[in-house]
């Protein structure tokens, strides 16, 4: 079986899938450096939801990548075995909340999330500024700058998986 057909096989199978499931995708168009091969399936998520759906549908044997704003990931010349699910504009959330909390979808940039804190007054965030990405990656790298972590700020964090 193909990507092409393994792809086509899946979304057959997720008749309520809103995403986009797309095999041998270019990853060099969507991370910062523009190299590397290309993804066996890259899937983009409308929204949480739809991850959800998509993941508790998926073959359990296929590799996940998650992938974010591409910005701290070298690809090699062979691509990325599996599924590649980038998020995108359906986890670009962001506002402040009660307790003068901020949260932030997964696809955040860093840098919006630093100037939606010091905009609504909220301190401690000011060092996401000078890290390139996002939130996400942040979260899962444990981004941090100038003795500051993203550990250091996290209050909470959800997460879809299998």
């Amino acid at each position: 079986m193909t990507f092409a057909d393994l792809a086509s096989d899946l979304s057959a199978k997720l008749p309520e899938l809103k995403g986009r499931l797309t095999a041998n995708a270019s990853l060099s168009d969507i991370t910062w450096f523009r190299v590397g091969g290309p993804a066996q399936l890259l899937f983009r998520p409308a929204d949480e939801g739809d991850l959800a759906y998509f993941l508790s549908r998926c073959p359990g044997d296929l590799p996940v990548t998650v992938i974010g704003l591409g910005s701290n990931l070298l690809v090699r010349d062979g691509g990325i075995p599996g599924v590649v699910i980038r998020l995108g504009r359906g986890f670009g959330a962001i506002g402040i909340e009660e307790g003068n909390r901020l949260r932030a979808g997964a696809a955040v940039p860093d840098v919006k999330v630093a100037r939606a804190a010091a905009d609504a007054g909220i301190a401690g965030l000011s060092f996401y500024r000078g890290i390139p990405g996002g939130i996400g990656g942040a979260l899962a790298m444990n981004g941090g700058a100038h003795g500051r972590e993203t550990k250091d700020v996290l209050l909470e964090a959800r997460a879809v998986d299998r």
